[in-house]
């Protein structure tokens, strides 16, 4: 775990007529790293200006991460105050962890952090990340060391042609695949009854009705549950093809595809 100091203290000026007494101040404390494609632990310890840590049994902390451009908080965990064995009281030590989730939406970038005590009248206090009483530190979102979450594609755009619902074409990625490459898709169908087909083709730019041949289809009766197929292979495009029973009026909403 990384461990990060905080400081409660209240701020004092003092004014010394001669020699230095900042043997104790901290000019700096250490960056954190967060790495996209896992959950990060971070633990914090708490201390006075003499680094002595606090009893903090009682209390609760808040860890927000900002945006340094938008100023605005873009993940908030509350900690965890952990035991350290002893039967007097919990000295110091505090955590949380940043997750996989908490970090899909945010971009690889330099970060600011606070940390604040959350009273019980619902105010917040502020902790120090140095003796120098500045607030905030910096975090480091890194992606590339850590395979990350990629999101399905979303297909909810569909032509219309009687009772024919087609997609545009979806780039199969076959230079990521080989021969028993898994696709899967998850249809969300809206009382629909009728033949959903997924079709593929070779033709790598501007396929056109004839470059097209189903891969595999189902039925579906007037349901709304959620469909799932599953199957293989290397394709430059596919597509998504719903026939629906003539005399009726049901949709598909979405489908969502992975390659």
């Amino acid at each position: 775990m990384q461990t990060v100091s905080r400081y409660l203290l209240s701020q004092l000026v003092i004014a010394y007529i001669n020699g230095y007494h900042g043997r104790n101040s901290k000019v700096y404390d250490r960056r954190i790293t967060l790495h996209r494609g896992v959950s990060n632990p971070i633990t914090f310890t708490f201390k006075n200006e003499d680094q002595k840590a606090q009893d903090i049994t009682s209390k609760t902390y808040e860890f927000n991460l900002i945006d340094s451009e938008s100023k605005k908080s873009v993940v908030t965990k509350t900690l965890t105050i952990l035991d350290d064995g002893s039967t007097v009281s919990t000295k110091g030590d505090a955590s949380c962890t940043i997750t996989e989730g908490d970090l899909l939406d945010l971009d690889a970038k330099f970060y600011n952090f606070a940390v604040r005590e959350v009273k019980s009248d619902g105010s917040r206090e502020v902790t120090y990340s140095d003796t120098g009483y500045a607030a905030a530190g910096t975090v480091e979102i890194l992606d590339g060391a850590y395979p990350e979450f990629i999101a399905s594609t979303s297909v909810s755009a569909f032509t219309l042609s009687g009772n024919v619902f087609t997609s545009s074409a979806i780039d199969g990625k076959p230079g990521i695949n080989n021969n028993q490459a898994l696709h899967t898709i998850a249809i969300y169908p809206n009382n629909f009854s009728g033949t959903v087909a997924v079709q593929g083709t070779m033709v790598s730019t501007s396929p056109t009705e004839n470059d097209y041949f189903t891969i595999t289809s189902t039925e579906l009766s007037g349901t709304s549950d959620v469909k799932t197929l599953n199957f293989n292979g290397i394709f430059q495009n596919v597509r998504f093809k719903a026939s629906r029973t003539s005399g009726t009026t049901g949709r598909i909403d979405k489908i969502l595809y992975r390659q």
